[in-house]
């Protein structure tokens, strides 16, 4: 028979969203990268500073779930 678990089901989830973090943040990265890359010497290039931040922070906060599913469970049944 079928357990469901859970506390395997939110790692899942905290995984899946340390993968977007992750994707958010090098993604953001490699177009500031190459806005950095394009620009002429001296001249002006872009840094995607929120949206690396936003990255970062969901990473940090989708590994706080996965370390810590319990929390991830409490805040869907609110």
């Amino acid at each position: 028979m079928f357990n469901w678990d859970p506390e395997a089901a939110a790692r899942t989830a905290a995984r899946a969203e340390m993968i977007k973090g992750t994707l958010w943040l090098l993604g953001t990265a490699v177009v500031t990268g190459v806005t950095y890359a394009a620009a002429e010497p001296g001249g002006t290039y872009v840094v995607f500073w929120g949206a690396m931040a936003y990255g970062g922070y969901r990473f940090l906060r989708a590994l706080y779930y996965w370390f810590n599913p319990k929390a991830l469970l409490k805040k869907a049944d609110r």
